[in-house]
């Protein structure tokens, strides 16, 4: 999933709350079905929520001209998991992304289904609940809210797969945010995701290392080196090295490990057929 915040630094709640709420075209699924998830906030309309909203940001015990008034934050989810998507499961997850944020905050979350892929907007109060401690996260905060909201998704949806990035750029043969925004957008799998699909697809059937290299150029991959070993594949004027695609050395190595047993038991045998043979 993808997660994203936008900070203002007006008390524009109204505005956003509006746009959240009152377009029905994009709040209900094609079931009819919607929900409103409310934390830290009573009533069940917009004319209930924007005082209170206001009435907490009197509490806010930093008060500076660039203050972060209230943030819209958005959870996405990938096109082809559309058909696994639930309002149930949406509202859970909405529920679990609260918790995870910040329970002191003050929240109102809806889902919207007007795009291929579903999402959901929260507005979020800029200070904790009648404390007036900012909500503001770091950068490593930030990060880890990503990748514990997904990991939630991971363990709670395994279905939804098709909505799993790589938070950590540590982490090889995932797509990176970035791209599975490409793919938002494009509805294409990203070239990076073209090359493992590839590679692997060659890998598996491939008998040694020469006949994988074989394979990959005639799948439209043609190899390149550094220092006298092949180390990746250039796709669309783009290098990929074999070992950030998650393709470790030994693995390949191991193609050649694979034809040479086949070629010493093959031996074996052939001198098994003339041990036989003599002495008939």
């Amino acid at each position: 999933m993808i997660v994203k915040v936008k900070s203002f630094k007006k008390p524009d709640f109204q505005k956003l709350l509006e746009y959240m709420l009152n377009d029905e075209s994009r709040l209900y699924d094609k079931g009819n079905k919607s929900f409103v998830v409310t934390h830290n906030i009573k009533g069940k309309k917009i004319e209930r929520w924007v005082p209170q909203f206001k009435e907490n940001e009197k509490f806010r015990k930093r008060k500076r001209k660039d203050s972060v008034i209230l943030t819209h934050e958005i959870i996405s989810f990938h096109k082809d998991d559309s058909e696994n998507i639930t309002v149930e499961k949406l509202r859970e997850i909405a529920i679990e992304y609260i918790n995870k944020r910040n329970i002191k905050g003050m929240y109102v979350a809806v889902p919207h289904f007007d795009k291929e892929h579903y999402h959901i907007h929260i507005c979020a109060s800029g200070v904790e609940h009648r404390i007036g401690k900012s909500l503001r996260m770091s950068k490593a905060g930030f990060q880890k809210l990503k990748k514990d909201i997904q990991n939630y998704q991971v363990e709670r949806y395994p279905e939804l797969s098709k909505s799993i990035v790589a938070h950590d750029k540590k982490r090889k043969g995932r797509i990176t945010e970035k791209e599975y925004q490409q793919k938002l957008r494009t509805g294409r799998a990203s070239n990076k995701e073209q090359v493992i699909k590839t590679i692997e697809s060659c890998l598996n059937i491939s008998s040694s290392k020469n006949d994988f290299y074989k394979k990959l150029k005639n799948s439209g991959l043609e190899t390149y080196e550094r220092s006298g070993k092949t180390t990746g594949v250039v796709f669309d004027k783009i290098k990929f090295r074999f070992t950030r695609l998650g393709f470790t050395n030994e693995r390949i190595e191991e193609l050649n490990k694979s034809s040479q047993r086949g070629n010493e038991l093959g031996e074996v045998r052939s001198k098994q057929k003339k041990i036989i043979t003599r002495n008939r």
